[in-house]
C-alpha cells in the first residue's frame, strides 16, 4: 500500500525532541548573554569581531528555538487531531472493510496509514 502512514509513538518522541532542542538553544542563548568575556581578550579588533559573532549567533540560535517552537505546537495539533479521528471512525472502517465485496482493504486508519493499533 503507498501513501502516507504517521506512526503515533514517533511523533510523540519527535515533539519531545524538539522540546528539549529549543530548550537548550534558549539555555545557551542565556549563558552566552551572561557570559561574554570578550572584552579580556586585550585586543580591540579582536574583542570587537568576537562581540558581533556573539550577537549573530545569539539571533540565529532565538530563531531556531523559536521555528523549533513553532514546529512543535503544529505537530502537537496534527497528533491531537489525527487520534480524535483514529478514534472517532477508526472503528467505522474496519466494519466497513469487512464489508466490501472480495475482501478489499481497510483495517482502521491506524492499519491503511501503518501506525496499527
Amino acid at each position: 500500500m503507498t501513501g502516507y502512514t504517521l506512526q503515533v509513538d514517533e511523533l510523540g518522541k519527535l515533539i519531545g525532541d524538539l522540546e528539549t532542542a529549543a530548550d537548550r538553544m534558549s539555555d545557551a542563548n542565556t549563558k552566552l548573554a551572561t557570559t561574554s568575556l570578550f572584552g579580556l581578550l586585550g585586543n580591540g579588533t579582536l574583542a570587537d569581531a568576537g562581540g558581533a559573532f556573539e550577537e549573530a549567533w545569539e539571533f540565529g540560535i532565538e530563531k531556531l528555538g523559536e521555528a523549533a517552537e513553532g514546529v512543535t505546537e503544529r505537530l502537537k495539533t496534527a497528533k491531537t487531531k489525527y487520534q480524535e479521528l483514529e478514534e472517532q471512525f477508526g472503528g467505522g472502517l474496519d466494519k466497513l472493510g469487512e464489508t466490501i465485496p472480495g475482501g478489499g482493504y481497510t483495517g482502521g486508519i491506524g492499519d491503511v496509514l501503518g501506525g496499527g493499533r
